[in-house]
C-alpha cells in the first residue's frame, strides 16, 4: 500500500513540477526578500566620529636667511613613538641647510605639525641645549601619556576602549573609543582631555549620559509578498549595554496578516577596542497555495541563517577609516508539497565572506564602500546542494560584489536636499545556487517593481538614485529617485541575455513625534516583456519606537 501511496505522490509531484517551478522558485525568492527586509529593518545604526581637529597643511618650508647660522649634515629624532614619511621628508629638506635660531624653531615646528596631523595632539618636540658645530642637529620628541582613564558614571567597563594608563595618547584612539561608547541609542557622550599628575600626562574623563538602556519597536507595512500576505507586522525588543561592554541585543518576530509568512530573529554585539563581534540567528516560516489543475497544492518552506562576524578597524584618520571582516554563515531550508519533503529543494549550507570596507568624510558629503568575496564552505557542518552535486552550479559558490554609497549635501538659494546615490555590482564566473544569486526589483535596489517577481542572475548590477528635500517642515522630507539595474547569467555570453529594470519612485518620509512614517508611489519603466508587475505601486511603513 505504501508503495503505491508514493508511487501516486511521484505522478503529483512530476506533474507539479513540470508545470510549477517557476512558482517554487518564486516562492523561495520571496521568502528570501521577506527575510532580508526584516533583518534591513532592525538594524542599529551606528554613528561614525572623525576629528573635528583642523589638520596642519604641510607644505615646502620657507627658512629664513639667518646669521650666524650653522650647516646641518643629519638631523636625530629622539625617542619618536613612530616612523613616518612626512617626518622623514621634513629632515630631508633641512639637511644641508645653514638654519639660525628662527630656521630651527621653525623646523621644530613643522614637525610637531607632523606628530599633531597622526593624532598625537599633546606630543612635544623639544629642542635640547647641543653643540652644532659637529653639523649634528638633535631633537627630543615627549611623547604626551595617558595618566588615567576615568569613567565618571562607571556603566561601562575600559576594555571596550582601545586606550589606557600610560599608553601615549593618540586623538584616533580617543575617537575610536567615542565610536564604542555612543554605539547604542540613548547616550550622549563627552570626553575631555584633562591636564594629569604628572609633566606631558593627562587625564581621560569620559562621561557616557546615558538615558536608555533598552527600547521598543512595533511597525506595519505592506513590503511582504501577495503570495505570503503583503502586510507585514513586527513587534522588536532592544536591550542595550546588558554586559557593561556597550553590547546590543535585540529579540524581533514578524508575521503577515494572512499568516503565510513569519520569522524570529535575534542578534548581538559588542566592541573591544579596534575590534567588533556580531551573532545573529533568524528562523521564517512560509506557504502559499500553488495551482496544478483542478487542485491546490500547499507548498511551505522554512529557513534557518545564522552568521558570526568579525570586524577590525584597520586604518583611521581625521576623515577616513578603513576595515577589514570575515564572517562565517549557516544556512539551512528545507521544502515540501503537501506532505511531501522536496529532497532536491533542500539546502543546508555555509559560506565564508571575507570584506573590506573604506569611508570617507568629506565638507559636505560622505562616502561608504565595502568589497566582499563569498564562497561556499563544508566548514561548519555545511553539505553542497543538490544542484552542486550534479554540477548545474558552481561547486564553490564563489562570487565578489561591491556596495558603494555616496550622501551629497544640495544647496540651490533657497533650496536645500540631499543626494543619496547607491551603486551595488556583483561577480560570479560560474552559475550559482538561487539564494546567492543578484536580486533586482526591491525596494533596496530598483523600485517599481516590489509587487513582481523581480529578476536574478548571477552578475550584474544596479544604480539606486534619490533626491531628498529638506522642506523646513517639521518631520516631513518628499523624495524623488529614478533606479536602474541589470542582471545575466555567468554561462550567458550573448548581449540579449542580459535583462534590465528601471524604475521610478515618488514618496514622503519623516516623523511626528515616536512615530514615523514613509509613504511612496513607485512605476516601472522599463522592463523585459515577461515580468508581470504593477503600474502603479503604493508602499508604507509606520514604526513606533519607545
Amino acid at each position: 500500500m505504501k508503495k503505491i501511496v508514493n508511487f501516486l505522490w511521484s505522478i503529483v509531484f512530476y506533474h507539479f513540477s513540470a508545470v510549477a517551478q517557476s512558482d517554487v522558485n518564486t516562492l523561495i525568492k520571496e521568502q528570501h526578500n521577506n527575510d532580508s527586509t526584516v533583518r534591513h529593518e532592525n538594524q542599529v545604526k551606528k554613528k561614525d566620529v572623525y576629528s573635528t581637529i583642523e589638520s596642519k597643511k604641510m607644505g615646502e618650508i620657507d627658512f629664513p636667511d639667518e646669521k650666524p647660522c650653522f650647516r646641518l649634515d643629519e638631523i636625530s629624532i629622539n625617542n619618536t613613538p613612530l616612523e613616518m614619511s612626512a617626518a622623514t621628508k621634513i629632515k630631508e629638506e633641512a639637511v644641508g641647510r645653514c638654519l639660525g635660531k628662527q630656521g630651527i624653531s621653525k623646523l621644530a615646528q613643522t614637525l610637531q605639525d607632523v606628530f599633531i596631523n597622526a593624532g598625537y595632539i599633546t606630543t612635544r618636540i623639544e629642542i635640547p641645549p647641543q653643540d652644532l658645530s659637529s653639523a649634528i642637529l638633535r631633537l627630543n620628541v615627549i611623547p604626551g601619556r595617558i595618566d588615567d582613564v576615568i569613567l565618571e558614571s562607571d556603566d561601562v567597563t575600559k576594555a571596550i576602549l582601545p586606550f589606557g594608563k600610560e599608553d601615549i595618547l593618540n586623538v584616533r584612539d580617543i575617537e575610536q573609543g567615542l565610536e564604542n561608547l555612543q554605539r547604542v541609542p540613548g547616550v550622549d557622550v563627552k570626553i575631555n582631555i584633562e591636564p594629569g599628575s604628572r609633566d606631558s600626562y593627562s587625564r581621560i574623563v569620559i562621561y557616557t549620559n546615558r538615558k536608555t538602556s533598552w527600547n521598543m519597536r512595533a511597525s506595519v507595512n505592506n513590503w511582504g509578498d501577495k503570495s505570503t500576505g503583503q502586510y507585514l507586522a513586527s513587534v522588536s525588543g532592544y536591550a542595550y549595554n546588558l554586559a557593561h561592554i556597550n553590547d546590543i541585543f535585540y529579540l524581533s518576530g514578524s508575521q503577515s496578516i494572512s499568516a503565510g509568512y513569519s520569522s524570529i530573529s535575534t542578534y548581538y554585539s559588542f566592541p573591544l577596542g579596534y575590534w567588533e563581534y556580531e551573532l545573529f540567528y533568524s528562523h521564517s516560516v512560509s506557504h502559499q497555495g500553488i495551482n496544478s489543475d483542478e487542485q491546490v497544492l500547499d507548498y511551505s518552506g522554512k529557513n534557518h541563517y545564522a552568521s558570526i562576524k568579525t570586524s577590525r578597524t584597520l586604518y583611521r584618520d581625521r576623515d577616513k577609516k578603513v576595515s577589514a571582516f570575515i564572517e562565517a554563515l549557516r544556512r539551512k531550508s528545507d521544502y515540501q508539497l503537501d506532505e511531501i519533503k522536496l529532497a532536491l529543494q533542500k539546502r543546508d549550507m555555509s559560506n565564508i565572506r571575507l570584506g573590506i570596507n573604506y569611508k570617507q568624510n568629506y565638507a559636505a558629503a560622505m562616502l561608504n564602500g565595502t568589497l566582499v568575496y563569498h564562497r561556499f564552505t563544508r566548514l561548519f557542518g555545511g553539505q553542497p546542494s543538490p544542484d552542486m552535486v550534479t554540477g548545474d552550479v558552481s561547486s564553490g559558490s564563489h562570487l565578489l560584489s561591491l556596495d558603494i554609497n555616496y550622501l551629497k549635501r544640495l544647496s540651490y538659494g533657497s533650496l536645500q536636499a540631499y543626494y543619496d546615490v547607491n551603486l551595488g555590482m556583483q561577480y560570479a564566473p560560474e552559475t550559482l545556487v538561487l539564494q546567492d544569486q543578484l536580486a533586482l526589483g526591491s525596494r533596496w535596489n530598483v523600485r517599481g517593481f516590489e509587487n513582481s517577481a523581480g529578476l536574478y542572475g548571477d552578475k550584474g548590477f544596479y544604480l539606486q538614485n534619490t533626491v531628498n528635500i529638506m522642506t523646513g517642515l517639521k518631520g516631513a522630507e518628499p523624495y524623488l529617485g529614478l533606479d536602474y539595474g541589470e542582471v545575466s547569467m555567468s554561462h550567458s555570453s550573448q548581449q540579449g541575455d542580459t535583462k534590465r529594470l528601471m524604475g521610478a519612485t515618488i514618496g514622503l518620509k519623516g516623523s511626528v513625534n515616536s512615530l514615523r512614517y514613509n509613504v511612496s508611489l513607485s512605476a516601472p519603466l522599463a522592463y523585459p516583456s515577461e515580468l508581470k508587475t504593477d503600474r502603479l505601486t503604493m508602499n508604507f511603513n509606520l514604526t513606533y519606537q519607545i
